[in-house]
């Protein structure tokens, strides 16, 4: 990360400001909206979806956003991730490029809002998800959420970062079931604790699903006194 930041230091050695000339140029000869979509798409960890990228594009018409999204992709500013079986196509950001983003998305105005619309979206996937995790497609629901549980914590750690606890808590109740089904206790119990403590009025009926969760967990984890606790 320093790396690209201080990349025209003279101590650098000459493959990282090559690296960093490369990306300026890169960068001056995309359109304006094809640099905010990029900037946009630099929120994603681990890779994302058209439709993810859809819901945080700079664009509000989904047919020009693919046009600015084939352009960074000719200039390999955005990749195709190698095919996992059962997943959709997914695309992302080499980790240079993606911190390069980052820092141009930092320098605008737009990277709260740009937060939020993340958030927004990993919240709505996780509830609509939720439900489906007790039903015979379990498997193909809780693959979705493997494949984005670096987005996911993202979204979850910017929302209680930034004071948004109710959300927090609506993401993390809502994947308590994933983190419990796929062994994930001491990270999801970690979670929700921290969740509810950064919502101090939650509505009662999230509170209570925080709660079951915390303690479900902690009995699986053999802490007897916080399950009875939370229970």
């Amino acid at each position: 990360d320093q790396a690209l930041s201080i990349a025209w230091a003279r101590d650098l050695p000459e493959r990282q400001r090559t690296m960093r000339a490369t990306l300026d140029w890169s960068y001056d000869l995309l359109s304006e909206p094809e640099r905010k979509l990029f900037r946009r798409l630099a929120v994603f960890v681990g890779g994302f979806t058209l439709e993810s990228a859809e819901a945080d594009g700079a664009s509000e018409e989904p047919g020009e956003m693919l046009a600015h999204f084939g352009s960074l992709m000719e200039q390999s500013l955005v990749v195709v991730q190698p095919p996992r079986a059962g997943v959709e196509v997914r695309y992302g950001m080499l980790e240079p490029v993606r911190q390069y983003a980052l820092e141009k998305l930092k320098e605008s105005s737009e990277a709260e809002e740009t937060r939020t619309r993340h958030a927004a979206f990993f919240l709505a996937l996780s509830e609509r998800a939720e439900p489906e995790l007790w039903k015979p497609d379990q498997l193909e629901w809780l693959d979705l959420l493997e494949s984005e549980s670096d987005n996911l914590l993202a979204a979850l750690s910017w929302t209680i970062e930034r004071g948004h606890g109710e959300v927090g808590l609506r993401l993390s109740v809502a994947l308590q079931r994933f983190w419990s089904v796929r062994g994930y206790l001491e990270e999801g119990r970690r979670w929700l604790e921290t969740a509810l403590s950064a919502c101090p009025s939650p509505e009662p009926s999230i509170r209570a699903q925080a709660l079951h969760g915390i303690g479900r967990m902690a009995l699986e984890q053999g802490d007897r006194t916080l399950a009875d606790r939370a229970l």
